[in-house]
């Protein structure tokens, strides 16, 4: 009896392993036969995780060396997606239509990984419906936690590589000489614009300046034609004055004196030019010649 006790021990444990087996194999049939807990597994499962956090140009590497430390990241990544299909990094020949899509799509990245089977409290092990609940609950806050940390991971690695990016550098750079290009030609053309416009203003004044000087001189014409034919009126005033007084004159002589009040009508009447010819034909020394000029002169001014 004491042979049969060892082999029923071992009978014993080997059908206790037996069991553990099967109900080791029957949850794991459950966890990768029902879709969302195997999605909740393939979450968690172990794989490379590691994200860039940081990065440093490294030229003495190769052209290629931003695509070898992002691009494998991000392949790892994609698989969690909940849209498809997954836009790939490419390389330094990649079109930027294509980079501007790839940086879009991630950034607007959403992934399907559930991080339940990472929560704390195993609903297994609840006392009650209460307790479940309650479990159930602290799990789903943990697990969103998580959920939020890793989007928030996977959004640095996204920033970094598109601060980093040769392709979205290049493409900054044509921006930014395409601007400085529009902007020199707009500049241009307004210079261009106001020198025309200058000239334009310069000839304008000339002309301005030229119809100024030429409206001058002819009021300067005009004022020397009024002066002169005021000095011309102010001398024929004088001399019909003078030409008045000297006809009057004549009364002083003892021949002409009867005549004087004839002289001053006449010397009233008359013009300078008449008064002239009156004058000189009454000092010739003909009497009756100078009598008649007279007696004419005379009728022409009463009748």
């Amino acid at each position: 009896s004491s042979a049969i006790a060892p082999l029923e021990t071992l009978l014993k444990e080997s059908e206790e392993e037996e069991d553990e087996d099967f109900k080791l194999l029957s949850r794991s049939w459950e966890l990768l036969g029902n879709a969302e807990s195997r999605r909740a597994f393939d979450s968690v499962d172990y794989f490379n995780d590691h994200l860039p956090t940081s990065f440093r140009p490294r030229p003495e590497r190769g052209a290629d060396y931003f695509f070898r430390v992002f691009s494998p990241p991000f392949r790892r990544q994609a698989k969690f997606s909940i849209e498809s299909p997954v836009p790939a990094l490419g390389d330094a020949d990649t079109p930027y239509e294509q980079v501007a899509h790839f940086y879009r799509f991630w950034h607007n990245y959403s992934s399907w990984r559930d991080f339940t089977l990472l929560a704390e409290h195993d609903l297994s092990q609840a006392e009650d419906r209460e307790e479940r609940r309650w479990m159930q609950r602290m799990n789903k806050n943990q697990a969103t936690k998580i959920k939020r940390e890793e989007s928030n991971r996977v959004q640095v690695m996204v920033s970094l590589a598109y601060e980093h990016d040769p392709r979205v550098q290049k493409h900054r750079e044509e921006v930014a000489a395409e601007k400085a290009r529009l902007k020199a030609q707009k500049e241009a053309a307004l210079a261009a614009e106001k020198a025309k416009l200058s000239e334009a203003q310069r000839a304008a004044q000339q002309a301005a300046a030229a119809a100024a000087a030429a409206a001058e001189a002819e009021r300067g014409v005009r004022e020397a034609e009024k002066k002169a034919a005021k000095n011309e009126k102010e001398k024929a005033r004088s001399a019909l004055k003078k030409a008045r007084k000297e006809l009057k004159a004549f009364g002083a002589e003892p021949r002409w004196s009867a005549r004087l009040a004839d002289l001053e009508v006449l010397a009233a009447a008359l013009s300078l030019e008449q008064i002239q010819e009156l004058s000189c034909a009454m000092t010739t020394a003909d009497v009756d010649a100078a009598s008649e000029a007279l007696a004419l002169a005379l009728k022409g001014v009463l009748s």
